[in-house]
C-alpha cells in the first residue's frame, strides 16, 4: 500500500491525491457507520490500497450485508455536493468528481465492488442460493467486460495517461479476483 501511494504522489501531487484517498476514506466510513446502526459485529476492517475489506463477527443477515454494501456508495453521494462549495476552489471539484466516481464505479455488479454484494445480497434474498450463484457469475462477467471496455476507452481519450492506465487494469484485476 504504502508504494502504491507513493506513485499516486509521484503522478498526481500530494493534494490532489490526498483529496482522492479523502473521498475513498468518505466511502469506507459509510461502510463502517451502517455496519455499526445495523449492529453488524465488526472484527476488523482492513483498508486496502483499493478498497476496504470488513470482517463480521458473526452471520449477519442479507439484508443489513445489502445495507453495509450500499453505505459506501450512499456516502460519497451524500458527501460529494461538499466539494462544490466555492472555498474549496479546485481540491473542491476533485474532491466532487472522485466522490462521484467511487460511487458509479461501485455500482457495477462486479464481484469484488460493493454493486456485486449487492447484486448478491438482492439475489440470496429472492432466490435459490444455487440460483443466485448462476446469476451473480453471469452478471459478473458482463461487469468484467464492461471494466475492459470502459477503461480501454479511457486510456484511448486520455492518450494512454499513465494513471488511468494504471486505475484501469487494476480495476479489471480486482474484479476479476474472486
Amino acid at each position: 500500500m504504502p508504494v502504491g501511494i507513493l506513485f499516486l504522489f509521484l503522478l498526481n501531487g500530494f493534494l490532489s491525491t490526498t483529496v482522492i484517498l479523502l473521498a475513498a476514506v468518505v466511502h469506507e466510513c459509510g461502510h463502517i457507520a451502517i455496519a455499526a446502526a445495523c449492529g453488524a459485529g465488526i472484527e476488523r476492517f482492513d483498508i486496502e490500497l483499493w478498497g476496504g475489506r470488513m470482517y463480521y463477527g458473526g452471520m449477519n443477515s442479507y439484508r443489513k450485508e445489502l445495507y453495509i454494501s450500499m453505505g459506501g456508495i450512499v456516502a460519497n453521494l451524500l458527501f460529494a455536493p461538499i466539494g462544490l462549495i466555492g472555498l474549496f476552489g479546485i481540491y473542491g471539484k476533485l474532491f466532487f468528481c472522485a466522490s462521484v466516481c467511487y460511487a458509479l464505479v461501485n455500482i457495477i455488479p462486479a464481484k469484488t465492488l460493493d454493486g456485486g454484494e449487492v447484486l448478491r445480497c438482492m439475489l440470496c434474498l429472492g432466490c435459490d442460493a444455487d440460483v443466485a450463484y448462476a446469476a451473480q457469475t453471469a452478471v459478473n462477467t458482463l461487469a468484467v467486460l464492461f471494466l475492459c471496455a470502459v477503461g480501454l476507452s479511457m486510456a484511448v481519450l486520455t492518450g494512454f495517461n499513465s494513471s488511468v492506465l494504471m486505475l484501469s487494469v487494476i480495476t479489471v484485476v480486482l474484479a476479476l479476483e474472486k
